[in-house]
This record gives structure tokens, sequence and C-alpha cells, in this order.
């Protein structure tokens, strides 16, 4: 009998079959559903209070709180978050981004079973001060994983995922509310933290964390698991090596130096630039009021639209529903559409929106005549939700994760995210101090000024990083934007004179 040798097989062939049978997308769209589904748990805890509350001070409530203690339920959740996102950012950085995700979601899960066995004050405090820092703790490591391993051509759809995620979130904790007490609620919120859990389990470590702690071979497994087997692929992974061989000669050149400027790289523009342009988009998105609506859903529409016209709860759904269709839209624009245009379309229309709406407020509560338009106040608070949800809210969690240079990246991340915890404390815990002060029209109206003067800023400090490959963003940000523009110009001319190789090059890196 004869035995016939089966054909030798290359690796071409093998890795062919393997990217025919799974496809690069479809595992970056599995990478980043871990992140995505903890950043609604995130969304979550933000959108809890505003179901809690209201149960806690019915008059049949087994727990009775005071206006107090309400307030410092509302605002413990975002008190620990800018220690949270500190702590994420430094624990991706020691421990990488796989396993910082898997610790932040046992700590998710460990703080909504105290919230859902919670009988008194001090355990809501705590069940709160938990799922708040671990929102401080998927902060950073969200937007960067999802920036690390995803295609450039789908970074953007793919960290608005995340904006998604939170208004998906909040969406989901107000149904819990209103239909279940907010124990069962926050118990079905903890088991979104099992499959989360279990899909990072199955993704791989980030490539470019990996490359810069010299694990090449990890790298580039974790690499082409990711993005296949292509030539751009290839080649993409090869710029990554050399730009990491480069920053690596570049430190240990720097440390035979006496100049210490150019041996710190937290002082170099790269970074620093970043750093100032995401503190002025976190502090525009914050303070334009983002989240008091959804910290304060209920009692705002009680006094937006009055207790006779709509019911609240369902004004705060329909609210709910048209942020995370807003969301949606924002995932298909950041395809599509530069951040810059988008950012001031957003800007625009935000400030638009808060104080047309103060302005009708005022009206309604001072002229009886329009008492019986409250409705038109609630398409006015649906504009504000639809513009500030198409680009000032998503926008700068997309860039924490892109514009920082992978060895600053982890501070970077960090110390943005936990910046913009701390302004969301701020607006929370001053929020009712605001409406009691200066009415709701007039705290809309603040709201409306800072959008304006925050867009007016980041018109002239933001930069375009749509279809750019991380290590291109960084170069912009070390050469300025004006800079960047010219090289790009005189490299287009080049091209346009028979550089073809330069030209082809360019197009698989960007690719």
């Amino acid at each position: 009998m004869i035995v016939k040798k089966p054909p030798a097989t290359d690796d071409a062939f093998i890795e062919s079959n393997v990217v025919k049978r799974f496809s690069p997308l479809a595992r970056q769209i599995l990478a980043a559903s871990g992140p995505i589904i903890s950043s609604a748990a995130a969304g979550m805890t933000n959108g809890f209070s505003a179901i809690l509350l209201p149960q806690l001070q019915q008059p049949g409530s087994k727990l009775s709180i005071t206006e107090d203690q309400a307030s410092w339920i509302a605002s413990m959740a975002p008190l620990p978050m800018a220690l949270g996102c500190i702590l994420g950012g430094l624990l991706m950085e020691r421990c990488g981004r796989k396993s910082a995700h898997l610790l932040l979601n046992i700590s998710f899960a460990v703080g909504w079973c105290v919230l859902s066995m919670a009988g008194s004050y001090p355990q809501i405090l705590a069940g709160r001060f938990i799922t708040g820092l671990s929102c401080g703790l998927v902060g950073p490591p969200a937007s960067v994983y999802i920036a690390e391993t995803s295609d450039p051509r789908y970074r953007g759809i793919l960290l608005a995922g995340v904006t998604f995620a939170v208004s998906g979130g909040i969406l989901l904790a107000h149904l819990f509310g209103t239909f279940f007490r907010w124990q069962t609620a926050a118990l079905l919120c903890s088991l979104f933290m099992i499959v989360a859990y279990l899909l990072m389990v199955v993704s791989p470590e980030s490539p470019a964390w990996l490359l810069a702690r010299g694990a090449r071979a990890e790298a580039e497994a974790s690499f082409h698991w990711l993005r296949g087997f292509d030539p751009a692929s290839r080649q993409e992974f090869d710029a990554m090596v050399a730009r990491t061989d480069q920053n690596t000669n570049n430190e240990k050149t720097n440390e035979i130096q006496a100049d210490q400027r150019n041996r710190s790289p937290y002082k170099r523009r790269e970074f620093l630039m970043p750093l100032a342009t995401l503190l002025v988009f976190f502090a525009t998105m914050q303070f334009s009021g983002v989240n008091i609506v959804a910290f304060y859903s209920i009692a705002l529409m009680k006094t937006t639209i009055g207790s006779d016209s709509l019911n609240e709860y369902l004004a705060m759904l329909i609210v709910d529903l048209v942020r995370v269709v807003t969301s949606l839209v924002a995932c298909i624009l950041l395809r599509s559409v530069g951040r810059r245009p988008l950012a001031m379309a957003s800007g625009v229309g935000t400030t638009v929106s808060l104080i047309g709406l103060s302005i009708f407020l005022y009206f309604q509560t001072s002229i009886p005549l329009y008492r019986n338009y409250s409705w038109l106040s609630l398409i006015f608070l649906i504009s504000y939700i639809v513009f500030v949800g198409i680009g000032l809210f998503p926008l700068p969690w997309c860039m924490t994760g892109e514009i920082f240079p992978v060895a600053t990246r982890g501070l970077g991340s960090g110390l943005t995210s936990s910046f913009n915890f701390v302004c969301f404390f701020a607006v929370i815990k001053t929020g009712p101090t605001l409406f009691a002060t200066v009415g709701i029209n007039g705290t809309f109206l603040v709201y409306g000024v800072i959008s304006l003067l925050g867009t007016l800023l980041l018109y002239v400090i933001l930069p375009e990083t749509k279809n750019r490959t991380l290590q291109e963003i960084e170069e912009q940000f070390r050469r300025g934007r004006r800079k960047a523009k010219d090289a790009e110009a005189t490299a287009g001319v080049g091209e346009g004179g028979g550089g073809s190789s330069a030209s082809s090059a360019r197009i698989a890196t960007i690719s």
C-alpha cells in the first residue's frame, strides 16, 4: 500500500486561510467589545443616581435620606473617578492594557454587588465609591487599548463605540430603575461585567505595549492576530518596530547628554501639546453640562416640562433614547468626517441650543402664556443632547487613546481622564446650588457661554487625526500643526513629480 504524503503547506497558505476564515475587522471588533461593555457599566454608574434617588425619597422607602445625603450619593461616584484614572493609567503601563481591564471588571462587579445588597446610607456610599473608582479605572485603558489594536480606518468608529456604550449604559440603568427596584437594577448591572471579563480573556495584549517592553515576538503575534498578514499590515508593523527602536536609541542618547529638558519625555512638545488640547476639550465638554441631564434627569424633567404636561420618566427615557441614537450617529460621522469639523459643528450647535433653551425657559417661568408650551423646552433639550453627543462628548475620549506618544500614553491619558472627572465632580456637586441660585435658565446660560469659549479655543489648538497612524499623529505634534501641513504639501508635490515609491509607502502606512 502506497501512503501519499500530504502536500506541503507554507506559512503564506496558512495565513491566508486564517484571514479568510476570521477577518481582521472581526477580530478588532472582538478585542474592542470588552472595553466597550466596561464603558457601558460606566454609563450605568452615571445614570444610576437618577433612578436611585427618587426611589429612596419616596414616602414608603425603607431607607430615608435628606437632600444633603442625596447630593452626596449623586456626587460620590464622580469623587474617586479622578483617582481611578491615575491608577488606571499606571496600572496599564505596569501590568498591560489587558490585565488592567481584567482587574477593573472585577472591581466593577464588586461595586455593583455592594450596591445590590446595601441596606444603609454608608453602604450605598461605599457601593457608589467603588463603582465610581471603577469608572475612572476604565477611562484610560479603554481608549488606549482600542486605539492600539484597531486599524486607522476603523479606529474612529471603534473609539466612538466607547461613548455609544456610555449612552447605552445610561439608558439601561434608567430602564432597569423604571421597572425594578434599585437593588435589582444594581444586580442586573453586575452581570455585564462577567461578559466583559470573558471577552477580555480571549483578546490579545496590545502590540504597542508589548513592543515597548521589548517582547517583539509576542507583539508581532498579537499584531497579526488583530490585523492579518497582508503586505500593508506587515509594513505598518515594521514601521512600529523602527519607531520603537528609534525612540529607544534617542532615550539612550539623552541619558548620556546633560540636558535634562531633552532627557525627559514629559517635557517635550509631543506630550505637552496633546495634554493642553485634551484639558481644554474635557473642560469644555463637562462645563457645558453634559452630565447634569444624566444625573438629575427626573428632577430636571419635572422642572423643565412641568408635572402636568408629560410623565417625567417617559421624558427621561426619550432623552436617553435620543442620546443613544446620537452616539450611534457619532460613530458613523467619525468614520467619514474629520475631528475638527465635527468638533466645531458640535460646539456651535451646543452653544446655540443651550442659550436658546435658557431664553425660552426664562419666558416660560416668567410669562404665564408660555407655560402651556413646555414641550418646546423638551425640543430644545433634545437639540442640546444631539449636538453635544455628536462631537463634544465622544471626541475627547476618542483622541485620548491616539494623540499621546507610546512612551507617555499611560500617564497622559490618566492625567487628562482624571482632570475630566475632577470637572465632572465639580459640575455634579455644584449643579443643585447653581439651579437654586440662578435658576435652571441661568444655569443653562452659564453652560452655553462656557461652550462658546471652549469652542473658540478648540478652533485654535485642535489638530486633525482622522485616518492617520499613531506614529504620524506623534510626528504632527512634534512639528506643530502648521509645519506638518507644510511638510505634507511638500511631500504631495514630490509625489506628484514622480516619487511613486514614496507615495506607495505612505499609502501603505496609512492603510
